[in-house]
């Protein structure tokens, strides 16, 4: 089953390609991504192509440092630590690592984006 990226996103910014943050080494953001199978063929107007929400946290080494600990916790899994951040690079990682998680049915390709993030429906 061949994947798709329908969106990504964060809280407050709804289309991340058009977000600037104000200093791109501290950024520390949670990232949503619409991830649904591929359409075979066209698609009519009607038809809306489903996907699934899959969250991670998108961070640099300083944005880190921005967040409050729990227990001592900054950040738990799924993370993604970029050096600087640059939507370009982010795209790309997305990119490859959606296109890793496919397989034959959507269930084990759930099962190995959960390596990578947090899926809407985890643990019902």
């Amino acid at each position: 089953m061949k994947l798709g990226i329908r969106s990504v996103g964060a809280w407050g910014h709804p289309n991340l390609r058009t977000w600037e943050p104000e200093d791109p080494e501290v950024v520390a953001e949670l990232v949503l991504v619409d991830i649904g199978p591929r359409a075979r063929g066209k698609v009519d107007q009607g038809n809306v192509r489903k996907a699934d929400m899959f969250t991670l946290k998108v961070a640099t080494p300083r944005g880190l440092e921005t967040l409050e600990a729990r227990d001592g916790i900054l950040a738990a899994r799924p993370l993604l630590i970029m050096r600087r951040y640059d939507y370009d690079d982010l795209w790309r990682w997305l990119e490859r690592t959606v296109a890793s998680c496919e397989a034959e049915t959507w269930p084990e390709c759930v099962e190995k984006l959960q390596r990578y993030f947090h899926w809407e429906y985890e643990g019902m």
